[in-house]
């Protein structure tokens, strides 16, 4: 989709299972029309080579894009206590949902 294409504000939800950090940098020039990013990640190594969850939120601050993690929802753990999984919600300051 063209990025001129994409309403706003735009919301881009992603569950790539292990392809964050190649799926944010393919629309690394579109991520200035999203106002929300919701994105599923890991603090344990599910699939070889994936990114955590540390180097998905450093990946987008270093981008200096006004994105800023708003949220982490669905927290799954190991049943030992332990965290494995949450959704992230990025989001822009002053930035509302529904406006």
């Amino acid at each position: 989709m063209p990025a001129a294409d994409l309403a706003e504000p735009a919301l881009l939800k992603m569950d790539v299972q292990g392809f964050e950090l190649p799926a944010l940098a393919g629309c690394e020039g579109m991520l200035d029309r999203f106002a929300w990013i919701y994105v599923e990640c890991w603090f344990m190594e599910l699939y070889a080579g994936q990114a955590l969850a540390d180097a998905v939120i450093a990946w987008l601050r270093e981008r200096e894009r006004g994105l800023g993690l708003a949220g982490a929802y669905n927290m799954a753990d190991d049943g030992q206590g332990r965290a494995v999984q949450a959704d992230f919600l990025f989001g822009r300051c002053g930035v509302a949902a529904g406006r």
